[in-house]
Order: structure tokens, then C-alpha cells, then sequence
């Protein structure tokens, strides 16, 4: 079995959604290959300046800054519950095109665990840590902490390498119909199951389950 997935740091549902779907992979014992792939849920948000998360959510939402405020401490609790220390209400956003382009070097190493981990602390650095994701300090230390060399991610980071990755990821969303994340493509077989969002654990089991099974009309009911 195969995920392939798009997903985006700056988005705390994406990290909720595959802290579920981990969960339900190793509640069923599953070997399933996963692969992420980029989409830049804020493309338009800069590398050099930081929004305060509760401005620019007011602004894209159209809702006063006390309710924004709401809003997001409620994305909060949910992480929470799901044992991720989240302070998303208090973090500034930035672009995640480079945090993109970090992964695409990890992924050049061929090492799974390498891009996994990395694609972890990135999710973490942001959401439950209010670093600012094209900070080229942060990227160099998560990088760096996972035995990416310095010199080679300042390289890119100088550079446009790997923008064409990212840029093809994204493409590939469009012409799948992915235009929010988390999005999920289960691959079992000669079937494809989609899964748009961030289910339940349960959620992801049971579909899991139906696929595996055989059954996959009605799972995401």
C-alpha cells in the first residue's frame, strides 16, 4: 500500500491529519509507503515578513481579530488533543516555499526516514514552536540536526534548486483536483482511495480497513 499526499507546513490541519492517519497505520500494523508532496497552502505570504497568525487570519476570513483569536485557540485544542503542543495562535507566518524546497533535498538523499523526520520537526517548529518557516536559521538547524550538511542548504536556499520540484508537486494538485490540504491518494492494488481533509483516526482506520478489504464504497460516511 502507497499514500501519496499533499500537505503544507503553514497548515495546522495538515499536521493534525497525519498524526491521525500515523496513528491509524500503527494501530492496524500497516507497512505503507508515504509520500508527501508540496503545496503552498499561503502563496501569496512573503519570506521577510512574519504575519501575526491572528492578522493575517482575520484578514483572509474576513472576521474581527477577537474572533479570529477564537478560532484559533480552538485549532489549538484540537492539535492538543491529539498531543501536539500547539501555539498556532501565536505564530507568524511566512512563505513555505523553502521549507518545500528543505524536503525536496532530504528526499535527493533517498532516505525516507530522513524526510520524515525532517518534515516533522518542520510541522513542529511552526505550529508548537512559533519559528518562522523561511528563517534560514531555523531551516539550517532542523536541516543540519538531521545530518543535512550546512553549506548544502544554504546553497539551495540562495538558489532557485529545487523550486521545479515544488512547482511540479503543486501542478500535480491542480490537475488531480487537490486545491486544500491535507489530501490524501490511498493506493492498494489497482485501487485508489481519496481522502480529502483530516479524518478521525477512526476515520483513517476504517477506510484503511474498507480498502484493504475490498469495501470502499461509503467509507468516508
Amino acid at each position: 500500500m502507497k499514500i501519496i499526499y499533499w500537505s503544507d507546513f503553514n497548515c495546522p490541519y495538515s499536521y493534525i491529519g497525519n498524526t491521525r492517519l500515523k496513528k491509524a497505520i500503527d494501530e492496524l500494523n500497516l507497512d505503507i509507503e508515504m509520500e508527501m508532496k508540496a503545496f503552498e497552502l499561503e502563496p501569496e505570504e512573503s519570506d521577510e515578513i512574519a504575519t501575526p497568525m491572528k492578522n493575517h487570519f482575520a484578514r483572509k476570513h474576513g472576521i474581527p481579530e477577537f474572533q479570529a483569536i477564537d478560532e484559533l485557540e480552538e485549532i489549538d485544542e484540537i492539535g492538543r488533543q491529539e498531543g501536539l503542543n500547539y501555539d498556532y495562535s501565536n505564530s507568524k507566518i511566512t512563505s513555505s516555499r523553502n521549507a518545500h524546497r528543505l524536503v525536496k533535498l532530504a528526499s535527493s538523499k533517498n532516505d525516507d526516514e530522513l524526510v520524515e523526520n525532517i518534515s516533522e520537526k518542520l510541522f513542529k517548529a511552526f505550529l508548537c514552536e512559533r519559528k518562522t518557516l523561511s528563517d534560514e536559521k531555523v531551516l539550517i538547524e532542523i536541516g543540519t540536526s538531521e545530518g543535512l550538511d550546512e553549506k548544502e542548504i544554504k546553497e539551495m536556499i540562495e538558489s532557485n534548486k529545487y523550486q521545479v520540484e515544488v512547482q511540479i508537486d503543486e501542478e500535480d494538485a491542480a490537475l488531480n483536483g487537490v486545491n486544500a490540504v491535507p489530501f490524501y491518494f490511498v493506493e492498494h492494488g489497482d485501487e485508489t482511495l481519496v481522502i480529502p481533509g483530516a479524518l478521525t483516526t477512526e476515520g483513517f482506520k476504517n477506510a484503511l480497513k474498507d480498502l484493504i478489504s475490498g469495501n470502499i464504497e461509503d467509507k468516508l460516511e
